[in-house]
């Protein structure tokens, strides 16, 4: 046979020795195996990979559990100041009522509702503040929950139809 032969195409099969079956059962069971062998060690990989990352997301959930009980078990400065407070305003009042003639008119004239701060459902997100989570994260979190972000930057807003604790 001619080495241009070859290339053009213009052998003779017949001329040709058959392949040695043998070796080719070799060369394919070969195939297979490293094949199978290289998908096991993939699918071994990959599920490891994601039982480790589940790991990690559990004891990121656990940390954030455990981070959520911190904040709700901090006391806010302005419980402790209230609870006392409207005792000695309560008694002021009533001693500056019975002492001021009923003539005079009081001169301040009272804002009816509740600061934002002082409102149950954004209070939560002012101790989040205090303990000091990032404002944009307490944003999307009041977003989120319906509320509007933007009195996170006025604590001392009346709320006309605010809700005291």
């Amino acid at each position: 046979m001619e080495a241009s032969a070859t290339f053009t195409g213009d052998v003779d099969k017949t001329q040709i020795p058959p392949l040695n079956q043998k070796r080719i059962l070799a060369f394919v069971n070969h195939f297979l195996i490293s094949t199978c062998t290289f998908l096991n060690e993939f699918a071994l990989n990959c599920e490891t990979k994601f039982v480790r990352m589940e790991r990690q997301l559990q004891r990121t959930e656990a940390a954030l559990i455990i981070l959520e009980a911190k904040l709700a078990s901090i006391p806010v400065d302005n419980e402790a100041d209230n609870s006392s407070t409207p005792q000695v305003n309560i008694e002021a009042t009533i001693s500056d009522e019975i002492d001021k003639p009923a003539a005079e008119e009081p001169t301040e004239v009272e804002v009816k509702g509740v600061k934002v701060c002082e409102d149950i459902h954004y209070k939560k997100f002012f101790k989040m503040l205090h303990v000091g989570v990032p404002a944009p994260a307490v944003k999307i979190k009041m977003q989120t929950e319906g509320l509007d972000p933007h009195l996170l930057d006025k604590p001392d807003f009346m709320l006309e139809d605010g809700v005291l604790e």
